[in-house]
Formats: structure tokens, C-alpha cells, sequence
């Protein structure tokens, strides 16, 4: 049977992934929103030559470990294989 401790300590960890959860999702949502003004500026401009090249700046360049790193994109699976390293070499 749990006691009272382990009830709060279920709380504390429901509310932070909660919360986690909550941000995470809403921060998803500003990104799609401004990924899509700018696509829709990037048409507005009527300039096929910048078109291009903004679809050649997101597209990662190559397919090395370094490379995704540079890229920007996956940090946050950067993040989690970072944290699981650590973990195993402690």
C-alpha cells in the first residue's frame, strides 16, 4: 500500500508531464503557424530564386550524424540520445 508520499510525488510527476506535454505541444503549433507565414511570404515575393534556395536551406544536406546535428532539425532526439549516453556512462 502507498502512503501519502508517493500520492504527492504521482502528482508532482503527472503535473510535470502535464505541463511538459501542454508546452511542447503549444510550441509545435507556433511552428507549424510560422512555418506557413512564411511559405505564404516567400509566394508573396514572386521570386522563384528565393523560393528555391529556402527550400534548399531546410533540406538536410547530408545524411552523417554531424550533418542532421548542423542542420537544426531532430534536437530534440539529439537531446534524448545525449542524456541516454550519459546515463549509460555513469
Amino acid at each position: 500500500m502507498e502512503g501519502p508520499i508517493e500520492f504527492i510525488e504521482g502528482v508532482a510527476v503527472g503535473a510535470r508531464n502535464l505541463v511538459g506535454s501542454t508546452v511542447g505541444g503549444a510550441a509545435g503549433a507556433v511552428s507549424k503557424i510560422t512555418g506557413v507565414a512564411s511559405k505564404g511570404l516567400a509566394t508573396l515575393t514572386f521570386d522563384k530564386e528565393y523560393q528555391y534556395a529556402r527550400i534548399a536551406r531546410k533540406e538536410v544536406s547530408g545524411h552523417t550524424v554531424s550533418d542532421v546535428i548542423l542542420s537544426g532539425k531532430n534536437i530534440g532526439k539529439v537531446r534524448t540520445l545525449y542524456k541516454i549516453i550519459v546515463l549509460i556512462c555513469k
